[in-house]
C-alpha cells in the first residue's frame, strides 16, 4: 500500500481576501450602474455530477502560505474547463484577473427584496465569459473552472456576500441550502471549520449503489461511490488533507486499482514524517473515520504502523506487519507519512 507522490493532489485550494476589484466596482443597490435585477430562483454554480466539495467556509491553514486565516468561500474541486453557472439573475460588477483570486467574476442579485453578491474565482483569463455591466440569468454559463491565482488545483471558489459586492462573506454552502440549490454540509455554528475541526456533524450515508464506479477526483481512474462519499465527507471536516486514491499496481494485491482505497496525508509530503501538529490532525481524522465507520463504510485503517478493522473492532488498534507493507522500517512502508483507508465492497 505504498503511496504514489505524483498522485497526491491537495484539494484545499487557496484564495485570498476579496481584492480591491470587489471594493471599487458595483454598488450595494444597483449593480454596475444599472437598476437592480430581480431573481426568483437560485441554482448551483456547477453542473450536476462535475464537482466535489473540497474546502468549506471558515478558519483554515492556508495550503500555500501556511497562515491560519479566514477562508471566505466554499471550494468545489472540478475538472479544468468545467462550466461555471450564474447562481441567480443579476448584473456583473467584476470580471477580471485580480490577485490571489485569479480570474474573478462577481454578480449582484436582488433576491426576496434583498441585495446579495456571489463571487466566482480562479478562472483562467480565457475562462471569463462575461464583462462588467452584463445582465445574466440563473444557470447561464459565465466562465470555466481554472486554477489561476493562489490555487493548488482546478476548482471553483464560490462566495456569497449579503448587501452586495462590498458585503461580508457568509457560509455559501448554507446559503445554497437555504435557497433549495444544494444539500451541503455547512460550517459549525459559532465555530468555523478548520484543519483540526472535530465538531462537524456525523456524516450522512451514501446515495445509490455504493459499489458503482465513479470518477476519482485525485486521478484519471475510477473509485467506488462509497469511496468518493468518504472522500467528500472527510474533506468537509478536515480540509487540510492530501489524497491519492486510484492507481494501477500490477503484480500486487491492493484495493487501489479496485477503487476501494485512498492514501491521505496531513500537510506533509510522502516520505516525510508529519509534524506534531500534522500528526494530531491525522489522529483526529483517523479516529473520526473509525468512529463513523458504519456510515462511511470503512473496512480498515492503517496509520502509524498500526491497523484497525471493523471486523475486529473489539481488539482496537493492532500492530501492522504485513499485507502489502513492503518495508516496516521505512516511513512510507510503515504508514508513518500517510493514512491508508479501505472501504467495504
Amino acid at each position: 500500500m505504498s503511496a504514489y507522490p505524483d498522485r497526491y493532489r491537495n484539494y484545499a485550494p487557496a484564495a485570498d481576501s476579496i481584492p480591491a476589484a470587489l471594493t471599487t466596482g458595483g454598488s450595494a443597490a444597483g449593480g454596475a450602474g444599472g437598476p437592480a435585477v430581480l431573481s426568483s430562483r437560485v441554482v448551483f454554480p456547477l453542473p450536476e455530477g462535475t464537482w466535489v466539495l473540497s474546502s468549506p467556509f471558515g478558519m483554515w491553514v492556508h495550503p500555500i502560505t501556511g497562515e491560519r486565516k479566514m477562508h471566505t468561500g466554499t471550494d468545489f474541486a472540478a475538472p479544468d474547463g468545467t462550466p461555471i453557472l450564474a447562481a441567480a439573475d443579476g448584473t456583473v460588477t467584476v470580471a477580471e484577473v485580480s490577485g490571489g483570486y485569479g480570474g474573478l467574476i462577481v454578480i449582484e442579485h436582488t433576491i426576496a427584496g434583498k441585495t446579495v453578491a456571489t463571487a466566482y474565482a480562479h478562472m483562467w483569463q480565457s475562462g471569463i465569459h462575461v464583462r462588467r455591466g452584463d445582465r445574466v440569468s440563473a444557470g447561464q454559463h459565465i466562465g470555466d473552472v481554472g486554477s489561476s491565482g493562489m490555487s493548488t488545483g482546478a476548482h471553483l471558489h464560490f462566495e456569497v456576500r449579503p448587501g452586495g459586492t462590498n458585503g461580508e462573506a457568509i457560509d455559501a454552502a448554507a446559503w445554497l441550502n437555504q435557497h433549495g440549490a444544494a444539500n451541503l454540509p455547512t460550517a459549525t455554528s459559532g465555530s468555523p471549520a478548520s484543519c483540526n475541526n472535530t465538531t462537524a456533524g456525523a456524516p450522512t450515508g451514501v446515495d445509490g449503489d455504493p459499489d458503482r464506479l465513479v470518477d476519482d477526483p485525485t486521478s484519471s481512474g475510477k473509485i467506488t461511490a462509497r469511496m468518493l462519499h468518504l472522500y467528500q465527507q472527510t474533506l468537509a471536516a478536515f480540509p487540510d488533507t492530501g489524497w491519492g486514491c486510484y492507481s494501477p499496481r500490477p503484480g500486487t494485491k491492493s484495493e487501489h486499482p479496485l477503487g476501494r482505497a485512498c492514501d491521505i496525508t496531513f500537510g506533509n509530503r510522502i516520505g516525510q514524517r508529519p509534524t506534531p501538529a500534522q500528526l494530531d490532525v491525522g489522529w483526529k481524522a483517523t479516529n473520526w473515520m473509525k468512529d463513523n465507520s458504519d456510515v462511511l463504510g470503512v473496512e480498515y485503517l492503517i496509520w502509524q504502523g498500526q491497523i484497525w478493522s471493523a471486523a475486529r473492532d473489539a481488539q482496537g488498534w493492532r500492530p501492522y506487519n504485513g499485507g502489502g507493507m513492503h518495508d516496516p522500517t521505512s516511513i512510507t512502508g510503515g504508514h508513518y507519512d500517510h493514512l491508508h483507508v479501505t472501504v467495504g465492497p
